[in-house]
């Protein structure tokens, strides 16, 4: 077994040696990904968003209202127009997120009572950026409003407790819980690189086995019953690779950029190697369905691109309907997502996760088909 076990092992690292693209995917090309996205999101705060103002008050009040707008760090007004049909086109025209008008007579109106209307037309295409805009202007509105119930109240009884008690009689109290720093860094990147990881885990696999069959070199397992064995000695340097890059951005994200891991990294690796496992098992069943290698890395893409979108870290997962939770639940990085989340964020006890593992874990079982379709095939 050892003598069969240490073949396919040394004749795969041999492949790996003299094979470029063996080696970019284990290396330069996952690292890449990784710091392509990394670079897109390492702000992680969405600021200064351009906007349009349309002012046709020009009054003091109104003035003071854009002041306000264009000091929350989410917003800067770009562009100050005079006609609502120039500033619409310069958000058809992606130039700006959105269009805020302030109406003829607002100072005259907001001090008589007359409650004005300032309206914000946004581009929700973009539904991150729409309710970011939504908030923000939200904010910037009920600020000026209570400045003006503010100074009312100091007019009327010159005491200035009792007018900012006026202009804000009930306070609202938001605590954060887990993601304190409120910085989409943290919650999408930490998602996104295990979604590319799983992909590059896939496609190794696939062409690892694939260019072998593809190249008629699948002698290897021929006269030997330790079919299995050199199986699994075969997937073992890329079982490593993986893990070890998945451990990499682990470490980048909860070591090197600070943030907080309040629970085990031993359980979350011990998952991630569970994973990559499964993974691979996964990416076999797809080869040995037809032995086409074209063919099972169509169906390795299809089975792992969307993934990012069924993880419930951007979309809840009590939102989704039946074929959704039971596309989500065919994948094992959305367990492992599950499992990550819970320790770093909530320090989960260990005890809590072995469900999680469970269902990485009964991923494996896919080796079994795996093992006699390779063995069928062996016998023709």
């Amino acid at each position: 077994m050892f003598q069969s076990f240490s073949e396919a092992f040394l004749d795969e690292l041999r492949s790996i040696k003299n094979s470029t693209y063996k080696l970019l995917l284990l290396s330069f090309l996952p690292l890449f990904s990784f710091a392509l996205i990394v670079s897109i999101f390492y702000k992680g705060v969405v600021h200064d968003l351009p906007i349009v103002v349309v002012d046709n008050d020009k009054s003091k009040l109104s003035r003071e209202l854009l002041k306000n707008i264009d000091a929350s760090s989410t917003i800067q007004i770009k562009y100050k127009l005079n006609s609502t049909k120039e500033a619409i086109s310069l958000i058809q025209a992606t130039k700006a997120y959105g269009v805020v008008i302030i109406p003829a007579h607002f100072q005259k109106n907001a001090l008589n009572k007359i409650q004005p209307k300032v309206t914000a037309m946004l581009n929700t295409q973009y539904i991150l950026v729409g309710k970011i805009l939504t908030s923000a202007l939200t904010q910037a509105v009920m600020y000026s409003a209570a400045e003006v119930e503010f100074v009312e109240g100091l007019v009327k009884n010159n005491i200035p407790q009792s007018s900012i008690n006026s202009a804000n009689p009930i306070q609202l109290q938001v605590r954060s819980y887990f993601n304190t720093y409120q910085n989409y860094f943290l919650f999408l990147v930490s998602a996104l690189l295990p979604a590319i990881w799983q992909i590059f885990i896939v496609v190794a696999t696939l062409v690892s086995f694939g260019s072998m069959f593809k190249a008629k070199e699948e002698n290897l397992f021929f006269r030997d019953k330790y079919i299995f064995t050199k199986i699994v000695a075969k997937l073992l340097p890329y079982t490593l690779s993986y893990t070890l890059l998945g451990m990499l951005y682990l470490f980048y994200i909860y070591g090197t950029l600070g943030w907080t891991f309040e629970g085990s990294f031993s359980i979350t690796i011990f998952a991630m190697f569970l994973t990559v496992v499964a993974y691979q098992g996964i990416a076999l069943l797809f080869f040995v369905s037809g032995f086409d290698y074209a063919r099972s890395l169509s169906l390795g893409a299809v089975y792992t691109a969307p993934a990012f979108a069924f993880l419930g870290v951007t979309f809840p997962i009590y939102s989704m309907n039946g074929f959704a939770l039971f596309w989500r639940d065919m994948l094992p990085i959305s367990h492992y997502i599950e499992l990550q989340i819970s320790q770093a964020n909530y320090g989960a006890d260990v005890f809590l996760e072995i469900d999680k593992l469970l269902y990485i874990f009964a991923f494996w079982i896919v080796f079994l088909p795996v093992y006699f379709m390779f063995k069928k095939r062996l016998a023709l």
